[in-house]
């Protein structure tokens, strides 16, 4: 079982964070599948972390998230990015990944606001002024409750 399987999204990206900014100290190696490490966050607090890579819930950080409870906490996550680095490397590419396909949805978002706005333009531009009006009216009338003042519209 990996990590990526059954860390939140949110642990595992916060937890690159701190290992990309050198959270992690004092990486031990116990045994064949035990690490201790110390991990701080951005007040300087440390974390003990006991890792182990054989059996992922069976490792404990005594942070107020995860102590006592068998949870994947973005502390656990930076000492497994030290310890496995190209496993850093593959989730960086995921992160760049996700981050281009957020930039593209929302160009596209921008986009089609724009060319929305100059449908409704173009639409209200060829509109008499009469029209105009009387859809104002409708349109206030429309968003006017009988709790409020009328002047509140404005």
């Amino acid at each position: 079982m990996s990590i990526f399987d059954i860390a939140s999204y949110n642990s595992l990206r916060r937890g690159f964070d701190y290992y990309e900014l050198k959270h992690v100290s004092k990486l031990t190696r116990i045994n064949d599948f035990d690490y201790e490490a110390i991990v701080s966050n951005s007040e300087n607090h440390e974390y003990h972390v006991c890792f182990n890579t054989k059996h992922l819930r069976k490792s404990t950080c005594d942070c107020p998230h995860a102590d006592g409870r068998m949870i994947i906490c973005k502390h656990k996550v930076a000492v497994f990015f030290q310890i496995f680095p190209h496993e850093a490397e593959i989730f960086k590419e995921e992160i760049d990944a996700r981050e281009k396909e957020a930039e593209l949805l929302y160009q596209t978002h921008l986009r089609k606001q724009r060319e929305r706005y100059e449908e409704v333009k173009a639409y209200v531009d060829q509109l008499p002024l009469e029209t105009l009006k009387q859809t104002l009216i409708d349109y206030m009338i429309s968003q006017y409750d009988e709790e409020d003042d009328f002047t509140e519209l404005y």
